[in-house]
C-alpha cells in the first residue's frame, strides 16, 4: 500500500527567500543514487570540524548526518510516534502538541516544544521557518513511501540546509525500521529490544492464522457510528492483518472513514463490530434496528481502547497494541500471550511509563 497520496505542504518554495535568509549555511544533500538497502553507513571522508556519516535511508537515498545526533524535528505525526520510544529526549520540536490527557502517559516533557507541524497534510502544515530556527541535526520521516518521497526530502534538504532521511514503517516491517532508527541515533541496543517486541507479536500472529480462520467484522466510527473503515483502504491495515473485514462500500475513502447508511451495514451484518472515535457506542446499539445485528445481539461489539492514543489509530506503532487486543478479544483461548503483561511490557518500552493493574483495568473498561 503506498503512502498517503497528499500533496507536500502548500506553498513550499514561496518560503525559500524566507528561510535563506534565516540559515547561516547551507547543509548537506542527498545524492542521486538508485534505491537500495537502507540503513547503512559510510565515511563521509570529509575532513571538516564536525564529524559526518553517511546514511542511507530506506528510500535508497545517501545523506550526510552528523555522527552524533542529538536534535532531531519528527516530520509529522507518525514520525513522532516512532519516534518517541528511542528520541524523545532529543526532540526539539513536536509536530502536534502532546493533550493534558496524552501526558499522563507521556510526561510534561515536551511541553513547552514548539510545535512544527506535518510535511505531509494530516493536520497543520509544517512550519518551515520555525524549522529552520531550531538548530536540528536532522528531520525524520517515517511511514510507507509514496512515490514522491525522493523529490520531497531532497527539495526539503536543499531548502533547510538540514539532512532528511526516511525511514519506511509498514505494520511488519517496523522491527526492522527501529534498527534503522537505532543505528541512526547509536542507540542500537535499545532499538533491538523495540524490534523483538514487535517480532514476537508478529511471529505468535502469524502462528495463530496458520489454522485459525479469521473472523468477520466491520470497523466503524463518526458520532453516529456510521462511518466505516473500507477493506483494503489506508487505515484498515492493521484490522486486514487480525479480521476480515467485510466493509466494501461502492464509494470508499482510501484515507478517511467512509459514510454508510445503516442498510449497508445490514446487509454485511459481521460477527464483530468495532467502534473507534464513537461518542456513545452503547447508546448508539441499543437504538433502533442496532439490536438486531448479529454481534449486537451475542455482545461482540467493542469500543477500542485509548490511551494516550487508540490502539488502531493514527497507523502507527501504537497498533501492536491493537493487535494484542484485537487477538484477545476476537480469537480467545489462540495466541499464547498474556494480554495484561504483554500490554504493560508495551507501556513500559514504547511510552516509558510503568502502567499498574489499576491502569490497566480502566483502559480496558472502556470497551463497554
Amino acid at each position: 500500500m503506498k503512502r498517503r497520496g497528499r500533496q507536500i505542504l502548500s506553498g513550499f518554495m514561496a518560503l525559500c527567500l524566507t528561510v535563506g535568509m534565516l540559515l547561516v549555511s547551507a547543509g548537506c544533500t542527498a545524492a542521486p543514487s538508485e534505491k537500495k538497502e537502507g540503513g547503512s553507513f559510510a565515511d563521509s571522508g570529509d575532513s571538516t570540524e564536525t564529524e559526518t556519516r553517511i546514511f542511507t535511508d530506506s528510500a535508497g537515498r545517501q545523506v550526510e548526518v552528523p555522527a552524533e545526533i542529538t536534535r532531531v524535528i519528527p516530520s509529522g505525526d507518525m514520525a513522532q510516534m516512532f519516534l518517541w520510544p528511542l528520541a524523545s529526549d532529543k526532540l526539539v520540536s513536536v509536530s502536534t502538541a502532546i493533550t493534558p490527557e496524552q501526558e499522563k502517559y507521556l510526561g510534561d516533557s515536551c511541553r513547552d516544544l514548539p510545535e512544527t507541524g506535518n510535511l505531509y497534510k494530516t493536520g497543520s502544515e509544517l512550519n518551515v521557518e520555525e524549522v529552520a530556527t531550531l538548530g536540528a541535526d536532522i528531520i525524520i520521516d517515517f511511514g510507507e513511501a509514496k512515490d514522491s518521497i525522493c523529490e520531497d526530502l531532497d527539495n526539503l534538504q536543499e531548502l533547510l540546509g538540514i539532512p532528511c532521511v526516511f525511514i519506511e514503517g509498514g505494520l511488519t516491517d517496523s522491527a526492522q525500521s527501529y534498527r534503522m532508527l537505532g543505528e541512526l541515533l547509536g542507540m542500537e541496543e535499545e532499538a533491538e529490544e523495540l524490534a523483538l517486541y514487535i517480532e514476537g507479536i508478529l511471529e505468535e500472529t502469524d502462528r495463530v492464522f496458520e489454522t485459525v480462520e479469521k473472523k468477520e467484522a466491520v470497523i466503524l466510527n463518526g458520532t453516529d457510528g456510521l462511518g466505516c473503515i473500507a477493506s483494503g483502504t489506508y487505515f484498515d491495515e492493521v484490522w486486514a492483518y487480525m479480521v476480515k473485514n467485510v466493509a466494501v462500500p461502492a464509494d470508499a475513502q482510501m484515507y478517511a472513514s467512509t459514510r454508510i447508511d445503516f442498510e449497508q451495514l445490514a446487509n454485511w451484518d459481521p460477527d464483530f463490530l468495532f467502534f473507534y472515535n464513537t461518542t456513545a457506542p452503547a447508546q448508539q446499539v441499543s437504538e433502533g434496528a442496532w439490536p438486531q445485528l448479529r454481534a449486537v445481539k451475542s455482545g461482540q461489539w467493542y469500543p477500542v481502547p485509548a490511551g494516550p492514543y487508540s490502539f488502531v489509530s493514527p497507523p502507527a506503532v501504537n497498533r501492536y497494541l491493537g493487535i494484542l487486543w484485537i487477538g484477545t478479544t476476537v480469537y480467545p483461548g489462540e495466541f499464547s500471550w498474556d494480554l495484561r503483561e504483554k500490554v504493560k511490557e508495551y507501556y513500559n518500552l514504547f511510552y516509558h511509563y510503568e502502567l499498574s493493574d489499576a491502569e490497566y483495568d480502566a483502559l480496558m473498561q472502556q470497551e463497554k
